[in-house]
């Protein structure tokens, strides 16, 4: 009977260890060292004859989403880019593209703040990678999931995104919350309003949160750029955010591009701290010398012996 309990523990623990090293070959961590992720990527297209909008959704029925690192002059990213839009096809995707801004001379798009969203959030997960917290191509899903480069860990970079689509985020909230953005014209600024329900979690550790308003253009047109893209999709301009006291701001959105496809972003980056484990997660490397002591307590011994 020993034995078989042996068995039967060495296949409950070891199942999610193998999981867990089956998943980190498709994917490396977007966020080094943090439970979390992102969630939202509801949006309000700005116009000037706004007056009063707004949208909800459902925490279930949020779109994914994928925030990309490019610029004007990188070649790689068009083969990266391509593969993501036909890994999305259909999908219900909001997508982030983040140009490198910091001491840029050949693209025009981005700012600080769009720079300080991204290495606060990959910035520690770019430098391991790559070393350098921000480099193009790499493409974040969820905020959990980071691709850098161009050569696949499957079979094609599509299938590799497919994969981290299909996957979705793993954030622990439940179907009964959800999220409202809404904005009101006042004068050149525009008053922000929002509301988030995150309804039951399954964790019981400590929520920490950051809400966000990105300022994405639909479309920029940009012959300039020395990869040959010309029109620049989902460009994001400015990242703005939001006070954790209080659900409004007054905000000062940029000036697009060109034409009238600005549109606010909400997103928020949720991460569970110091959350308890559960007997399906994965082992961290003390519960291995705890696994063998387990196993050995159960094998009949003929000598004494000390875990």
């Amino acid at each position: 009977m020993r034995a078989v309990g042996a068995l039967a523990i060495t296949l409950l623990l070891l199942l999610p260890m193998q999981a867990s090293a089956t998943s980190e070959t498709l994917w490396d961590d977007a966020r080094v060292g943090v439970n979390g992720g992102t969630i939202g990527g509801i949006s309000i297209h700005l116009s000037e004859n706004m007056t009063n909008t707004s949208i909800s959704s459902g925490i279930d029925d949020l779109p994914g989403v994928v925030e990309v690192y490019t610029a004007t002059w990188c070649m790689n990213c068009i083969t990266s880019e391509s593969a993501l839009d036909e890994a999305i096809g259909d999908d219900d995707i909001t997508r982030i593209h983040y140009h490198r801004h910091k001491f840029e001379t050949m693209d025009p798009f981005g700012s600080n703040s769009t720079e300080e969203r991204w290495e606060s959030s990959y910035g520690t997960a770019s430098t391991n990678i790559g070393g350098l917290s921000r480099l193009a191509p790499a493409t974040v899903f969820d905020g959990e999931r980071m691709y850098m480069g161009t050569n696949p860990k499957s079979d094609s970079l599509q299938t590799d995104y497919s994969t981290s689509i299909a996957f979705g985020s793993s954030h622990p909230f439940d179907g009964s919350g959800e999220l409202t953005l809404g904005v009101e014209a006042s004068g050149n600024a525009l008053n922000f309003h929002w509301d988030f329900d995150l309804g039951e979690h399954f964790h019981s550790g400590e929520e920490r949160f950051e809400a966000w308003i990105l300022f994405v253009e639909d479309n920029a047109h940009y012959p300039e750029g020395s990869n040959g893209v010309e029109n620049y999709g989902h460009v994001l301009h400015e990242a703005v955010l939001l006070p954790l006291e209080g659900n409004s701001l007054e905000i000062q959105a940029p000036d697009p591009w060109e034409g009238e496809d600005m549109s606010a972003v909400l997103v928020i980056d949720w991460e569970i701290i110091d959350a308890e484990s559960g007997m399906w997660d994965a082992l961290p490397a003390p519960g291995v010398s705890t696994l063998l002591c387990m196993l050995a307590a159960l094998v009949p011994r003929r000598h004494a012996s000390s875990c």
